[in-house]
C-alpha cells in the first residue's frame, strides 16, 4: 500500500495565496499535486490511500480524478496528532498489518523515489524550519529542529517512508504516546530501520519552498527552453527566434509607466544563434491556477480584475506611434480565425455547414462563424500598447501589494512584423477567455465533452462563486471599456475557433474546445432574443 497523508490544512501563509485545502490540493504544473503524487505511488504499489480532513468537501471534478485513478480516500479527525492520524488511515484502509507499506507526506513530492526496504528518507538543507532532523548528538537519532542555526545543512527527514514491519510501527506508536517521531526512534530501536538520502526531494509545506520546489519542478519539464534560479528566469528557443526576439523587445520597448506591471528586464543575448532574455524571477502565482485550484474570496477576485483591467485601462493611453505597423481587429480576429477553422476542418475532416446542436440550439461552423463577426467590435479606439496574450497562465498576482505581473507578451503582428502595438480589444477577449470562457479549466482537464450525432455535450467544472466572478467582470469591462456582454461573447468564439488546430496533440481537449465556442454561441443567441 501507498499511503499518501494529506489530513491536515495547509498553514496561514499557504492559505493566504490559494485559500484553506490540504497540501495534495495544491497547484502544480496546471494540476494539483495530488496528480504527480499519483503517478509516484503507481510506480510502487497497486493500492493508493489518501489521507484527508474529515471537513474537507473534495471537488466533484476532484473526486471523479482520483477515482479513474483508484485511489481510495480516508477522512481524518483532524483533532488527531499526526501519530494518530496515521493509525487512523492505517485503520480505514483494511491494510494487512504483516505487509509493508510506504507513506508520503502530502505536501512533499520526489522526481524519483528512494529505494529500500525499511528506512525513512532524509535530504540535505540550507533552510531553516520547523522540520525532523537526523540528529548530531546524543540526545536521540531523531530531533524536532525549532529552525535554530545548529541544524542549517543538516539532514532532514523529507516525508518519504517504507515500513516493512506496520505491526512494529505501532507497537512503537504505542509506546510513544502516539508521537509520530518518538515512535520512529523507538520503530529503529525495534527494526533494522534505516536512513536513506534523495537529493530528488521537493517541499511545498512553506510557502518559500513552495516556490523554490516549484521553480525546479517546472525547469525540469521545460526542455532546456527555460531556466529558473532564485533571481531570474531565461526563455529562449532554438525553432521560434522571432517569438523570443519580439518578446524580449516587448519588455524592452514597454513605455516606463507600464514596466511596475512586469517583472525587471535583464537584457537580451545571443548564443550560438539562439535568441533568449532574462526576467526577474518572481515567486508568485499564475492567475490560471488561481482560478482554477485555488479557492480565494470574492473580495479578492476583485482586487485581481481591477489589477487587471487597471494595466489594460494603463495600456490603452500609450498610443500607437504613425510608423509602427501594429495590427488591426480584423487581422486579429477574422482574418485569422477563418484560416485556422478551415486547417481544422481539413484535420478533422468537418464540414463547416455541418449542424450541430447544444441544449437544443442548433448551428454550424459557419454560422457560428457569421453571428460571431457581426458582433466583433469595428472601431479601432483603442490601437495602443498590447500584450497580445493577455490571458490567466501569463498574469502573475502579488496579494501583499494587490498587483499584477504579466509575462510572455506576443510582440509580433499576424504578419509576423515585430510590434508592442494592436488593438486592446485584443488583449480584453484574452483575459475574457480565462474568467468567461473557462479556457484554463479545459486545459487543466476538469470537463466532460461527447460529440455525437451532431450533438455537443459539455460540462465545466465551476462553482457559484466563478459565476459571480465572471458577472462582477463583465460590469467592470462595460463601465471601463464600454463594451457589452454580446460583443465580449463573440470575441471569444473567435478566440476558441482559431485555437482548433493548435490543440490537435490532445483529440478530447480540442472536442472540449470546439464544444465551448458552441456553448459560447447560445449564449450569444440567447442575448440577441433578449435584446429583441
Amino acid at each position: 500500500m501507498f499511503l499518501i497523508m494529506s489530513a491536515a490544512y495547509i498553514g496561514q501563509e499557504l492559505q493566504s495565496v490559494f485559500g484553506r485545502m490540504p497540501p495534495s490540493f495544491l497547484p502544480l504544473g496546471n494540476r494539483r499535486l495530488f496528480n504527480h503524487q499519483i503517478k509516484l505511488a503507481k510506480a510502487s504499489s497497486d493500492l493508493i490511500c489518501l489521507a484527508l480532513p474529515q471537513s474537507y468537501k473534495v471537488p466533484e471534478m476532484d473526486r471523479a480524478i482520483l477515482e479513474n485513478n483508484n485511489v481510495k480516500l480516508l477522512f481524518i479527525q483532524e483533532k488527531l496528532g499526526l501519530g494518530e492520524a496515521v493509525v487512523a488511515a492505517l485503520s480505514q484502509s483494511l491494510h494487512d498489518f504483516n505487509e509493508p507499506f510506504e507513506l508520503l507526506f502530502g505536501d512533499t513530492l520526489f522526481t524519483e523515489l528512494p529505494k529500500g526496504q525499511n528506512f525513512l528518507s532524509y535530504s540535505k538543507v540550507s533552510e531553516n524550519y520547523h522540520w525532523a532532523v537526523i540528529a548530531k548528538n546524543d540526545h536521540g537519532w531523531l530531533q524536532q529542529s525549532e529552525g535554530e542555526t545548529e541544524f542549517t545543512d543538516d539532514e532532514v527527514v523529507n516525508g518519504f517512508f517504507r515500513f516493512s514491519k506496520p505491526r512494529d510501527l505501532l507497537k512503537a506508536l504505542s509506546q510513544s504516546n502516539w508521537n509520530f517521531l518518538d515512535a520512529l526512534n523507538e520503530y529503529r530501536e525495534l527494526t533494522d530501520f534505516v536512513s536513506q538520502r534523495s537529493d530528488f526531494w521537493l517541499d511545498f509545506g512553506h510557502l518559500n519552498t513552495y516556490f523554490s520546489s516549484k521553480a525546479h519542478f517546472t525547469t525540469q519539464r521545460s526542455f532546456n527552453n527555460l531556466k529558473i534560479t532564485s533571481n531570474w528566469v531565461e526563455k529562449s528557443s532554438d525553432e521560434k527566434d522571432l517569438k523570443i526576439a519580439a518578446e524580449s523587445n516587448w519588455f524592452r520597448e514597454l513605455p516606463h509607466s507600464l514596466r511596475f506591471y512586469t517583472p525587471q528586464y535583464l537584457g537580451e543575448e545571443t548564443r550560438d544563434d539562439v535568441t533568449c532574455y532574462k526576467l526577474e524571477y518572481l515567486h508568485l502565482t499564475a492567475l490560471n491556477e488561481l482560478y482554477v485550484f485555488a479557492d480565494l474570496p470574492i473580495e479578492s477576485w476583485k482586487r485581481i480584475l481591477n489589477s487587471c483591467i487597471s494595466f489594460l485601462v494603463d495600456c490603452s493611453k500609450q498610443h500607437k506611434p504613425a510608423e509602427d505597423p501594429g495590427c488591426s481587429l480584423k487581422e486579429l480576429f477574422s482574418d485569422k480565425t477563418e484560416e485556422r477553422l478551415q486547417e481544422f476542418c481539413e484535420q478533422r475532416g468537418i464540414d463547416v455547414n455541418d449542424s450541430w446542436c447544444i441544449q437544443g440550439e442548433q448551428f454550424s461552423l459557419k454560422s457560428l462563424l457569421e453571428i460571431s463577426n457581426m458582433h466583433v467590435p469595428k472601431k479601432e479606439d483603442y490601437v495602443s500598447v498590447m500584450h497580445g496574450d493577455f490571458c490567466f497562465s501569463n498574469i502573475l498576482y502579488d496579494s501583499r501589494s494587490n498587483r499584477i505581473k504579466t509575462i510572455d507578451p506576443r510582440g509580433v503582428t499576424p504578419n509576423g512584423k515585430i510590434s508592442i502595438y494592436g488593438n486592446i480589444y485584443y488583449d480584453i477577449a484574452k483575459l475574457s477567455h480565462s474568467v468567461i470562457g473557462l479556457y484554463d479549466f479545459i486545459i487543466a482537464g476538469y470537463f466532460k465533452v461527447s460529440l455525437n450525432g451532431g450533438e455537443v455535450k459539455l460540462e465545466v467544472s465551476v462553482s457559484e462563486k466563478h459565476i459571480l466572478i465572471q458577472n462582477y467582470f463583465t460590469e467592470l469591462v462595460r463601465e471601463k471599456f464600454s463594451l457589452t456582454p454580446k460583443q465580449l461573447i463573440a470575441m471569444q468564439i473567435q478566440l476558441f475557433l482559431s485555437m482548433l488546430p493548435l490543440h490537435c496533440d490532445d483529440f478530447n481537449r480540442q472536442n472540449a474546445l470546439f464544444a465551448n465556442a458552441f456553448r459560447l454561441g447560445r449564449e450569444l443567441i440567447i442575448l440577441n432574443r433578449e435584446m429583441r
